[in-house]
């Protein structure tokens, strides 16, 4: 006698007519959902992030005048001569400041024996002097590209001569913030004068002044230790 079949019932099940999340249940439906995603999250495969690229330099231009103009070396440290080959014409001598020793260092044009500036540093403020005649009154401008962003500089007590390599239009008053500043000069080169910041006098008798990115100052700093100077 022949065994009957079991009956193929799994086969033989009708198609559900109803949507699935009737048949298991709302809850059910939702946690079965979120497995779906989870999976598919897993298994997707990962993007490689790429680093962002660099901002290119910014261009900065300086007006030089006739007579004295505070700059800054915003570019690797290089000698004088190649830094203001531009100004070749105008320039015949530059003058940096080692705060360490209390004097400047020279660099006169076509004379080498009277000179002793031989590299100005990045980010180094540099004195320049053009003959007033040379230009007649009027100005020139040096245009070089700001690679020094956000350097910090090492503050000596007494006179230091700094670049600003932060942000534009932040107040001097809030770029020392902690610092023991006596006073901070800003040199205007069409005026040939100083806007001085001292923290000691009223708001009426002195300049608050704004710093631009690429400028050179004067801080006068009180105390007995060296600092650093973090640039924002």
């Amino acid at each position: 006698m022949a065994l009957a079949s079991p009956p193929h019932t799994l086969l033989c099940m009708p198609t559900p007519t109803r949507p699935l999340h009737w048949l298991i249940g709302p809850p059910l439906f939702a946690v079965w959902i979120g497995v779906l995603i989870a999976g598919a999250v897993l298994v997707a495969p990962a993007r490689a992030s790429e680093p962002p690229e660099p901002e290119p330099p910014r261009l900065v231009v300086s007006p030089v005048a006739g007579s004295w103009t505070l700059l800054v070396n915003l570019g690797p440290a290089t000698d004088p001569t190649r830094l203001f080959q531009p100004l070749d014409a105008w320039v015949t001598s530059a003058f940096t400041f080692d705060p360490l020793a209390k004097r400047f260092r020279t660099f006169r044009r076509g004379l080498s024996a009277l000179s002793d500036l031989q590299v100005i540093g990045e980010g180094e403020a540099v004195w320049v002097f053009v003959p007033p005649e040379r230009l007649e009154g009027d100005l020139t401008f040096w245009t070089q590209d700001g690679i020094v962003v956000n350097q910090t500089q090492r503050l000596c007590p007494g006179f230091n001569l700094v670049p600003w390599t932060g942000q534009d239009g932040l107040a001097v008053s809030l770029a020392t913030i902690g610092l023991p500043v006596r006073r901070a000069l800003s040199w205007d080169p069409l005026r040939q004068e100083f806007d001085v910041w001292n923290p000691d006098l009223p708001a009426a008798l002195q300049v608050d002044f704004e710093l631009e990115y690429g400028q050179g100052l004067w801080l006068h700093l009180g105390g007995s230790e060296v600092l650093d100077w973090e640039q924002p």
